[in-house]
């Protein structure tokens, strides 16, 4: 039991101290807020991009194609979206902090954080866990701003809404970045050494610049304001999600590693492009931040009593 609990704490510490080491950074000045929002804005759309495109290039594209895990993904993160709605509507009087809530609650950064972690307990990267990145981006830039467009004060028309969405999703770098991979590894023309060395090089740099940008990036300023909605929707996206689907995901028939890349969608901590949406969208920013906040440090023990129990349950 000991060598579980030193095999959990040793795939999940390294992530948050690096996370740890981003705010540092910014807290002692060496790197200003704008500039780590900037340093954000380079991950999006550049190294994080290169590295999803050299990670389905090097995969079996058929192997993305499971169609009994796309279909539970899909639907177990609708079902958990309209509970943590329901919810909304009875906890939370005032109509500008729904949106936050409710987006707060099922969007993870699993892009970055989950993605980081899955090849530490497993040893290397499925190709599952980058069906998911295809499923949840378009996914979760179309539930919020469906949300976000109900609830916040910058309504949008049906027509803008549905222009947005699909302009969100179209010119997202991520999606780029996977779909020209699936391309390049349908090409039967091997990629030039020059090419594939720089590659690399941005790859092995993706995951820790992009962790110090998260650390860099939180504030706890206001962490105290809007508490118990904050922990609230904090519950429900770190415990209540992972331990509502994954039951299910077993009883469903997913296969070990799928249920492992589930684990880490569903309980990653809330995504700090919440906090950018809500602002721009009229919702409560200050909010979403709370629940970044919140989240970020409670993942540290869910994630490691999740591995243990992984572990222990001999999924890994």
């Amino acid at each position: 039991m000991l060598n579980n609990l030193v095999f959990s704490l040793n795939a999940v510490m390294p992530i948050f101290l690096i996370m740890l080491l981003g705010l540092v950074i910014r807290k002692t000045g060496l790197i200003s807020t704008s500039t780590a929002m900037q340093l954000n804005a380079i991950v999006f759309k550049v190294v994080l991009p290169v590295k999803l495109f050299a990670d389905v290039y090097i995969s079996d594209f058929s192997q993305m194609l499971d169609f009994r895990f796309i279909a539970f993904t899909i639907c177990s993160v609708l079902v958990f979206v309209f509970i943590c709605w329901a919810i909304a509507e009875w906890f939370v009087p005032d109509r500008k902090k729904k949106g936050a809530f409710i987006q707060g609650s099922f969007r993870g950064n699993y892009i970055i954080i989950g993605i980081s972690l899955i090849p530490a307990v497993l040893g290397y990267m499925p190709t599952l866990a980058l069906t998911v990145i295809i499923i949840i981006v378009p996914l979760f830039n179309i539930l919020t701003v469906i949300i976000l467009t109900i609830y916040g004060k910058q309504k949008m028309e049906y027509k803008k809404a549905l222009v947005s969405i699909f302009q969100s999703i179209a010119t997202n770098p991520l999606i780029i970045g996977i779909l020209a991979g699936i391309l390049f590894s349908l090409i039967p023309v091997n990629m030039p050494q020059v090419f594939d060395s720089s590659i690399n090089m941005i790859e092995v740099l993706a995951t820790p610049l992009a962790l110090i940008v998260i650390g860099a990036n939180l504030s706890y300023s206001r962490l105290k304001e809007r508490l118990s909605l904050a922990l609230t929707a904090s519950a429900l996206k770190l415990f209540a999600m992972p331990l509502i689907f994954l039951p299910l995901a077993v009883r469903f028939g997913i296969s070990p590693e799928g249920i492992i890349v589930l684990f880490f969608l569903y309980g990653s901590p809330t995504a700090i492009v919440s906090y950018v949406m809500a602002a721009s969208m009229g919702s409560d920013e200050h909010l979403a931040s709370n629940i970044v906040i919140i989240t970020s440090m409670m993942s540290i023990i869910t994630y490691t009593v999740g591995i243990y129990i992984i572990r222990i349950l001999g999924f890994v």
